[in-house]
C-alpha cells in the first residue's frame, strides 16, 4: 500500500512538471513594426498586416507607429500597411531571424488652390481628386482661401496607381481640369469659369418674400436656393458661355405642401456677377373672428385651402381673433390659384368656413362663430347620477372659464365654443376630478369612481394568512366607519370621496397594528401583523416560532453527527482483528 502511495505522488509531480513546462516549450516569439511617414515621422492608427498562405493578422498602429504581432509562429512573410484600405508600401521578411520591421508610406499630401477667372480664390467648390487606375477616389470643398487639401495620397509610382486628375465641379459640371504625379507635384493651381448671381424676391408691397425657391437652369446644369429671407446667392455657377443655350432661365416658385407654383420667369444671359431684384404677385390675406357679441376670439384654428392645394396650411387666431396670411398667391394670373376656402375649427370641432380670392395686395375678411350646446352627465362609482357637482370649464387657449352644477339627474349644461377644455368637478366641497375634454360635439358622461367607491379591509398575518376573530377599529376623515369583531373574510365599506382611512386592529385589548391610508378610489386593503403567525386559529410570535425551529434543527444536527461517530467507532472495532489473524499465518523465516 505504501509503494502505490509513493507511485501515485511521484505521478502527480510528473504531471505539475509538465503542465509547468508545456508554455516554455511551445512559445512563439513577437513581431514588432514600426509604421512613419516619408519624413520619419510615427504614424498611428495604420492598418498592418503580416500574411503568408494560409495564415494573416491584422494590427492597427498605435499613437508612436508600433504594431505588435504576439507569439507569431516563424517563417516567411509579406508585411504590409494599408491606408483606406489600398496597401502603400510592404516588406517581406523571414521570422524571427528579423523580428523588428520599420515600414515607410509612399504617401503624400496635396493641395488644390482654385480660382475665378479674376484670380479670386474660390470658396466651397468641390474638388476631385482620381488615379489613371481607378483605384484613388477623393473629392472635397474649397475653404476661405479656396484651397483644400487631400491627406495621405499613394504616390503615382505604387503599382496599380499611376497619373492623378484633379477636376473642379459645380453641380457634377466639370468647370476646371489637370493632370499631375505624386510626389513630384503636391500644389495644384486651378482656374475655373465661374460666376456669382445674386437674386431677391418681393411682394407687391416691396417687402421681401421668405420661403420662395429660385431655380436657375441651362441645358445641362440646373440649380435651386431657397432663401429664408427672400434673398439668395447662386456663389460659383458656370458661366453661361459654358452652356450650349448662352443664357439662363431663372424661374421663381412658392411650394405649398409639395406643389411649387411659379410666380416669376425669365430668360438671363449670366455671363458676369448679377445681382437681379424680382416683383412676384403675392399678395397678404387677413381674417377676423368674432363671437355673436363681436368679441374676437382666441385660438381659432383656421384650415387654408386654394383651387389647386387642399388643407396647405392652418394658422391660429391670435388674441385679436386674427390670422394673417402672408406672401399668397393671386387668385388670378400669373399664379392663378384660384379661391381660397378657409375651414374653421375649435380643437377638432368644426365652426364653419370661409370663401374669398386675393387679388390685391391686401384681402380682409370677417367670420362670426355660432356658439354650441355642451352636456355633461356626472355618475358614481356604481353609475347612480349625482347631484350637486360643481362643475367648471376653463378654455385651454384663451383661458375663459364656464360654470354650471349639476341637476338631479346628474346633468349640466353650458354654451360654449366646440374644442378642448380643463374641467374640474367638485364634490362635497372637494375637488374630485380634472381632466382635458373636447367639449360641445355631443353628450358626455362622466363616471367619478372616486364617489361612493368600494374598499375592502382584511388582516392577514406575516405569511400572508388571513386572521380572524380580531377587532377592527375603522374610521373616514374622522367619522367612525365600523368596530368591531370581523372573520378571515374581513369588511366591505363604500366611502364618499377620496380621503383618510385609519385602521385599528386589536387582540385581547392589546393594540396590534395601527395604519393611516389615503385613498382616491377602490382599493383591497390587507393589514398585515409582521410579528405574528396564525397557528391553529391563535396567533404566535414569530420570534417563538424561530427559537423552536433553531432549537429542533440544533438536535437534529446533533443527532447525526452522534450517528456518523457510533458508525465510525464500530467500523475500526471490526477492522483490528482481521490485521491479527493475517499476522499468525505469515511463514517462519528460520526456516
Amino acid at each position: 500500500m505504501n509503494g502505490a502511495l509513493k507511485r501515485l505522488v511521484l505521478l502527480v509531480t510528473l504531471a505539475l512538471i509538465v503542465a509547468y513546462l508545456l508554455p516554455v516549450i511551445h512559445a512563439q516569439q513577437d513581431l514588432y513594426v514600426h509604421v512613419v511617414d516619408a519624413d520619419g515621422r510615427p504614424r498611428g492608427n495604420v492598418e498592418v498586416r503580416v500574411i503568408k498562405e494560409g495564415f494573416s493578422r491584422i494590427f492597427v498602429t498605435n499613437s508612436t507607429g508600433h504594431a505588435v504581432f504576439k507569439n507569431l509562429p516563424g517563417g516567411t512573410y509579406t508585411v504590409e500597411a494599408a491606408i483606406r484600405d489600398f496597401v502603400v508600401t510592404q516588406k517581406v521578411v523571414e521570422f524571427p531571424k528579423e523580428s523588428y520591421v520599420e515600414l515607410v508610406l509612399k504617401i503624400s499630401s496635396i493641395n488644390v488652390i482654385v480660382l475665378d477667372t479674376k484670380e479670386r480664390p474660390v470658396q466651397d467648390i468641390t474638388v476631385r481628386i482620381r488615379d489613371s487606375g481607378g483605384r484613388i477616389n477623393l473629392s472635397g470643398k474649397t475653404g476661405e482661401f479656396g484651397s483644400v487639401s487631400f491627406t495621405d495620397v499613394p504616390y503615382s509610382s505604387v503599382v496599380g496607381i499611376g497619373d492623378y486628375t484633379a477636376e473642379a465641379l459645380v453641380d457634377g459640371i466639370i468647370v476646371v481640369s489637370s493632370q499631375f504625379s505624386v510626389p513630384e507635384k503636391t500644389l495644384i493651381n486651378l482656374s475655373a469659369r465661374i460666376v456669382n448671381l445674386n437674386v431677391t424676391v418681393t411682394n407687391m408691397e416691396g417687402k421681401k418674400v421668405p420661403q420662395v425657391t429660385v431655380t436657375i437652369r441651362s441645358e445641362d446644369f440646373s440649380k435651386s436656393l431657397t432663401g429664408p429671407d427672400g434673398t439668395v446667392s447662386f456663389r460659383n455657377i458656370p458661366s453661361s458661355e459654358l452652356a450650349p443655350t448662352q443664357y439662363y432661365t431663372i424661374e421663381v416658385t412658392k411650394t405649398i405642401i409639395t406643389t411649387p407654383i411659379t410666380i416669376y420667369r425669365e430668360n438671363r444671359n449670366v455671363m458676369h456677377d448679377v445681382a437681379l431684384d424680382i416683383v412676384a404677385s403675392l399678395g397678404t390675406l387677413k381674417l377676423k373672428v368674432v363671437d355673436e357679441d363681436g368679441k374676437p376670439i382666441k385660438g381659432i384654428s383656421v384650415m387654408i385651402s386654394n383651387g389647386l392645394i387642399t388643407n396647405f396650411t392652418t394658422l391660429k387666431t391670435d388674441a385679436d381673433g386674427t390670422i394673417t396670411l402672408a406672401n399668397a398667391p393671386f387668385s388670378t394670373p400669373p399664379s392663378n390659384v384660384g379661391d381660397y376656402t378657409l375651414m374653421l375649427f375649435r380643437g377638432k370641432s368644426y365652426i364653419g368656413k370661409l370663401v374669398t380670392k386675393v387679388t390685391s395686395a391686401l384681402t380682409e375678411e370677417t367670420f362670426v362663430a355660432r356658439l354650441s350646446r355642451a352636456v355633461l352627465t356626472v355618475t358614481d362609482y356604481e353609475g347612480v347620477p349625482l347631484a350637486g357637482v360643481t362643475l367648471k370649464a376653463k378654455d385651454t387657449i384663451s383661458g375663459t372659464e364656464y360654470g354650471a352644477t349639476t341637476e338631479n339627474d346628474g346633468r349640466a349644461d353650458l354654451k360654449i365654443l366646440p374644442g378642448l377644455y380643463e374641467v374640474t368637478l367638485n364634490y362635497m366641497g372637494r375637488p374630485v376630478h380634472y381632466g382635458v375634454m373636447n367639449l360641445g360635439e355631443g353628450d358626455i358622461n362622466i363616471r367619478l369612481k372616486s364617489i361612493n367607491y368600494p374598499v375592502t379591509v382584511s388582516v392577514v398575518d406575516s405569511l400572508g394568512t388571513s386572521i380572524g376573530g380580531l377587532r377592527l377599529q375603522v374610521s373616514f376623515e374622522g367619522e367612525n366607519m365600523f368596530d368591531g369583531i370581523v372573520d378571515g373574510e374581513g369588511i366591505r365599506l363604500t366611502l364618499p370621496y377620496p380621503g383618510k382611512l385609519m385602521v385599528s386592529v386589536f387582540m385581547d385589548g392589546e393594540l396590534l397594528q395601527k395604519r393611516s391610508i389615503p385613498l382616491v378610489g377602490p382599493e383591497e386593503l390587507r393589514i398585515t401583523i409582521g410579528d405574528k403567525i396564525s397557528i391553529g386559529g391563535s396567533l404566535v410570535d414569530v420570534m417563538s416560532v424561530v427559537q423552536i425551529l433553531t432549537l429542533a434543527l440544533l438536535v437534529a444536527s446533533l443527532s447525526c453527527l452522534l450517528y456518523v461517530l457510533l458508525s465510525w467507532r464500530r467500523s475500526r472495532v471490526l477492522e483490528k482483528p482481521t490485521s491479527e489473524t493475517s499476522t499468525k499465518f505469515l511463514p517462519d523465516k528460520r526456516y
